[in-house]
């Protein structure tokens, strides 16, 4: 969709009309898909909020096209559904899996360390929000920095965090997608995904935060029939291919020395 809306976007600086609606179209349709992945994997809250963002931008009037889409009966409904599942208390079923995990692993070893991993920062939020409501996790977040309005943490609070984390005063460290990188995150006991993700580096960079010295866990959440699992099976196939590459670099490299330098 995105790649149709950029070829849209050329037709229409040329002054083709029909394509400048079916940007309109195009970005609804972004929109929508959006919210469903929210919504089927992620959290009920941040579905809300977001559909909340949608009515205030038609409200101010940004674009026609949000406009069209929030008068549908089809987005008032998911609204009004939305609302009420809240008002009555439910929440995504990975939202009550993850606390009940996190529970058991601090039971089984009250030292134990837990590096819990989402893509959303809003879900981030609400994980430690449950999480704060049980007697044994004291879990912090863990994001990137300020981003326009969206909030984050400076380099100083990350940094904070680190060190509680470091020491046992956090025993539970939720984190975007910064907690990837190469930052001084110690081992921990186990790691867990909110969502599975398509790419088999970071599914590698995410895990490698346990089992160093020791055995660690890996727990990935997925909702059926959802994009969870095509990430998931996108994933799996994708690290097979690369470490059967490598095998085959190996191999390559075993038989004939000085095929190294085709690789460097």
């Amino acid at each position: 969709m995105l790649k149709l809306q950029t070829n849209l976007a050329r037709q229409a600086n040329g002054g083709n009309g029909n394509a400048m609606y079916g940007m309109s179209l195009c970005a609804q349709a972004i929109k929508i898909a959006h919210a469903i992945e929210l919504i089927e994997t992620q959290t009920l809250t941040g579905t809300k909020t977001y559909l909340e963002g949608l009515l205030k931008q038609a409200e101010e009037k940004k674009t026609k096209g949000v406009q069209r889409l929030v008068k549908t009966p089809e987005f008032q409904a998911a609204y009004l559904s939305i609302t009420k599942l809240k008002e009555s208390g439910k929440e995504h079923p990975k939202i009550e899996k993850i606390a009940e995990l996190v529970n058991e692993e601090l039971e089984k070893n009250r030292e134990a360390k837990l590096l819990l991993f989402t893509q959303f920062r809003e879900t981030a939020n609400q994980i430690v929000e449950t999480l704060k409501k049980g007697s044994l996790a004291r879990p912090s977040l863990f994001i990137g920095q300020a981003k326009k309005e969206s909030g984050g943490m400076s380099q100083k609070e990350q940094k904070n965090v680190i060190e509680q984390f470091k020491t046992g005063e956090i025993n539970v460290l939720c984190a975007t997608s910064i907690g990837e990188e190469g930052l001084d995150i110690p081992e921990v006991n186990a790691v867990v995904f909110y969502e599975p993700i398509p790419s088999a580096i970071r599914k590698i960079q995410r895990a490698g935060r346990t089992a160093r010295h020791a055995p660690g866990k890996l727990f990935i959440l997925l909702t059926k029939n959802t994009k969870d699992e095509i990430s998931h099976y996108a994933s799996n196939a994708r690290e097979k291919k690369m470490y059967k590459t490598i095998e085959a670099i190996k191999e390559d490299i075993k038989d004939k020395p000085n095929t190294l330098k085709k690789y460097l």
